[in-house]
């Protein structure tokens, strides 16, 4: 396995150079990247490290009743697989939100069936993967697909070439789901993994449940009762996750995914969440 990361928000003022040597020389071996361009592979690669994934998209559009955003959704996906492939990329990353959340998560999928498994078998014929992550989308709907084992079980019946999952275990422990029994479930379908953790604070949820807090914005990227973390600040054993992912003989990237408002001010603090996060997998990961 190779440790990674997400580019996050601050690192896109800097040249993508420099940031791409700050990376390999803070132990980092692999990038996740957004849209594949010459330049930006020949860029990470040059500074030594490897592309773990390329944001796939069009993926919106794909589950839609407009068919021409259906057309250009697919067109699009296409488009940029075709790319991946033609640089040596294996693995493309999407979120399942869909175009019309109102219609609620059954028709949506419905809909996801009918579009997605056809762009999912033209990536598996170019030697591309799509890593699917378990993001249930903004409150209060929480209408993303693919981000539950009820809904995994489907989704791999219903599409079961060129497509797995972007493991990360913060969702799940977030919406109440055992992360470790769906790893075990899931492990062999696992081709890419988030590192970015869960706390969830006792008083938060004493004063105001799982409702959010009434005179008080909650803090950054949570609701108050829960948040995200760095790896090793939440409640995931990252080392029963990485020993798991061994049994199955996983040798991918597990990547940093920077979501915590405490290393997120500015580039000198998501740089030291960076480097925490590094430092603690760096004892796990192997």
């Amino acid at each position: 396995m190779k440790i990674g990361l997400r580019i996050p928000g601050a690192a896109g003022q800097m040249p993508f150079s420099e940031f791409c040597a700050w990376c390999k020389n803070n132990g980092f071996e692999a990038i996740d990247i957004g849209q594949v361009t010459n330049e930006v592979v020949e860029t990470a690669t040059g500074a030594g490290l490897t592309i773990g994934t390329a944001d796939l998209p069009g993926t919106r559009d794909l589950i839609s009743l407009n068919s021409a955003k259906v057309k250009a959704g697919t067109e699009a996906a296409k488009s940029a697989i075709s790319a991946a492939s033609e640089n040596g990329i294996s693995i493309m990353f999407c979120v399942f939100v869909p175009d019309d959340t109102s219609l609620g998560r059954a028709k949506n999928y419905e809909i996801w069936k009918e579009n997605f498994p056809a762009v999912a078998e033209f990536a598996a014929e170019k030697g591309v993967s799509i890593a699917v992550e378990g993001w249930p989308g903004g409150g209060p709907e929480y209408p993303a697909l693919g981000c539950t084992p009820e809904m995994w079980r489907a989704m791999f019946a219903d599409c079961p070439n060129g497509f797995g999952l972007n493991y990360d275990p913060s969702h799940l422990v977030r919406i109440g789901i055992d992360h470790e029994r769906a790893l075990d479930e899931f492990a062999h379908k696992v081709l890419h993994v988030h590192a970015k953790d869960t706390v969830f604070d006792q008083e938060a949820l004493y004063l105001h449940g799982n409702l959010g807090p009434v005179f008080r914005n909650p803090r950054g990227f949570g609701e108050d009762w829960w948040r995200y973390t760095i790896p090793g600040d939440g409640i995931v054993d990252w080392l029963k996750v990485v020993q798991r992912l061994e049994d199955e003989d996983f040798d991918g990237i597990v990547s940093v995914e920077l979501e915590d408002y405490r290393y997120w001010k500015d580039w000198p603090a998501q740089a030291d969440g960076l480097r925490r996060s590094q430092s603690f997998l760096s004892n796990i990961v192997r």
